[in-house]
């Protein structure tokens, strides 16, 4: 693995930690609360691509089971990956990989900042969403359509997260793009 490549997955792991520093947002028909953090497994995808992003979250999610508290509200450790939120953590690697496998096919370089979004929110925000619901349904007395209706109070937020995520990648990327030439 180049050097470049380390670098890059050690700032996303950083961007990811800093992005749970904004405190989740509760909700009252939901345990599980809005967090800006999973924007960071998002932009891991499309920036990193399929290998390196997923690479970055795994590393992340690792941090996590160490015990590092570093998921949005402070959390961390095993017990984590045993909670209410298990299925929004395990879907993480998978949407980014998703992400980042469906940004390289169709939109390399990120040029396109619909495309972009339409990739993000169909493997980023409804992936995790619908993994969240499972999860969700599976460690909990609610039912998975229950669960699944509920997660519908994610959409809007995620939407906007989704966008702001192509677009910044976007910008990103062509800011890596002149500095090739």
């Amino acid at each position: 693995m180049k050097t470049k490549d380390i670098t890059r997955i050690a700032i996303m792991i950083s961007i990811i930690i800093v992005l749970g520093f904004f405190p989740p947002i509760p909700l009252g028909l939901l345990p599980v609360p809005i967090v800006i953090q999973n924007a960071g497994f998002m932009l891991s995808g499309l920036l990193l691509g399929k290998k390196n992003g997923t690479i970055a979250t795994l590393l992340f999610l690792l941090l996590v089971a160490i015990g590092f508290p570093i998921l949005a509200g402070g959390r961390g450790g095993m017990t984590v990956f045993l909670g209410i939120t298990a299925g929004y953590l395990f879907a993480y690697p998978f949407a980014t990989f998703l992400i980042g496998w469906a940004s390289e096919r169709v939109n390399p370089y990120n040029q396109n900042i619909f495309w972009g979004f339409g990739i993000t929110f169909l493997f980023g925000a409804l992936f995790i969403d619908f993994c969240g619901a499972v999860g969700m349904s599976i460690l909990s007395d609610m039912s998975l359509f229950k669960s699944l209706m509920a997660n519908l109070a994610f959409i809007p937020g995620d939407t906007i997260k989704a966008f702001l995520t192509a677009f910044i990648a976007q910008r990103i990327s062509k800011s890596f793009d002149q500095r090739r030439n």
